[in-house]
């Protein structure tokens, strides 16, 4: 038989039995001109497989999953040419299988969602830092207290007692979770204040009748930290000084400055320098002796009477002392 002629009779066929079928078929449908099918009316299974590979090129999907669109439309083409055929009902049926086909392309990839915090357990006032990442998410949401989230991220926070952190993702693929807690404990208490007990100053002894001898003298003077200020408490010891000076009018001597050991030396010595100058200024001017007979000399951490590991000991270590030369009186 001549193909071309029974491609001719085919096509008129099919024509002719959908003009006469539309009236009695709700599975007909106008004919738009899809798969070059001749007639007014067609089965609606053929341009609805046509409409379905369509869509989903329109879609994109013969990008995203190449081989599968092209899976569906040749399943599509081939409906096509099994319904010009003239096997009708089996181009329908594939057509239909088609349109599955079609439908069923790229199906979404489910969400993914990953929250951590590090570190896991911190101290009041501490921070710690949260981190996310997601898949196949459109918008994620952190709580508490946080919101809505980039699908990747980190950030600082600074919770105020022990909390559970959470993320909430959501695309196409459906929704994901994820959490992370975090131990908030409370700092240690500071330790209490070190209370250093003032140095007991002996009461006075009463003062002996002059003898006349020109031995060094002790002076109990101390200081504080870094400072070089003579106390008031200190003044009836220095007046032993001045006393002892007008005792023997032709007696010099040396004011002898100390420190303890905090700090560089070099400070150190400028320290003690400027504390036996005090001492000296203050005999001078409160005592009226003369300015010839004493110098000042600072010998800084050198020369320690007690241990500057402890703070009883320093303040042993930031003293006065003075030494006197008494020949010619």
């Amino acid at each position: 038989m001549n193909m071309r002629y029974f491609g001719k009779s085919c096509a008129m066929l099919i024509a002719i039995t959908s003009a006469g079928m539309v009236a009695g078929c709700a599975n007909m449908e106008v004919n738009t001109g899809r798969g070059n099918i001749p007639g007014h009316y067609i089965r609606y299974e053929m341009q609805e497989a046509d409409r379905a590979v369509e869509t989903a090129r329109q879609a994109g999907k013969d990008k995203i999953c190449p081989a599968e669109f092209k899976a569906a439309e040749d399943a599509k083409n081939n409906a096509y040419d099994v319904f010009r055929s003239c096997r009708t009902e089996e181009g329908a049926a594939l057509a239909k299988q088609a349109t599955q086909k079609a439908n069923a392309l790229c199906p979404p990839r489910p969400v993914a969602a990953t929250l951590t915090i590090t570190p896991t357990s911190i101290k009041r006032g501490e921070s710690a830092q949260l981190s996310w990442t997601s898949e196949n998410a459109d918008e994620c949401t952190i709580t508490p207290s946080i919101g809505k989230v980039a699908p990747q991220g980190s950030m600082m926070v600074t919770p105020g007692d022990t909390t559970s952190y959470s993320i909430v993702c959501t695309g196409t693929g459906g929704k994901a979770d994820s959490a992370s807690n975090i131990g908030v404990t409370m700092p240690a208490p500071p330790p209490p204040p070190v209370i250093v007990p003032e140095p007991v100053v002996e009461a006075a002894q009463p003062k002996a009748a002059p003898v006349k001898t020109c031995d060094p003298i002790a002076v109990n003077v101390q200081f504080d930290t870094n400072k070089a200020v003579i106390k008031p408490k200190y003044h009836d010891e220095l007046k032993k000084i001045a006393d002892f000076l007008n005792e023997f009018p032709k007696a010099t001597g040396v004011i002898e400055g100390h420190t303890d050991s905090v700090g560089s030396k070099a400070a150190n010595i400028k320290l003690s320098q400027r504390r036996a100058e005090s001492v000296r200024s203050y005999l001078i001017a409160n005592f009226k002796i003369a300015p010839e007979r004493l110098t000042a000399k600072g010998f800084g951490p050198e020369k320690p009477v007690a241990d500057n590991k402890t703070a009883a000991g320093k303040q042993k270590n930031r003293r006065i002392e003075a030494s006197f030369n008494c020949e010619g009186n």
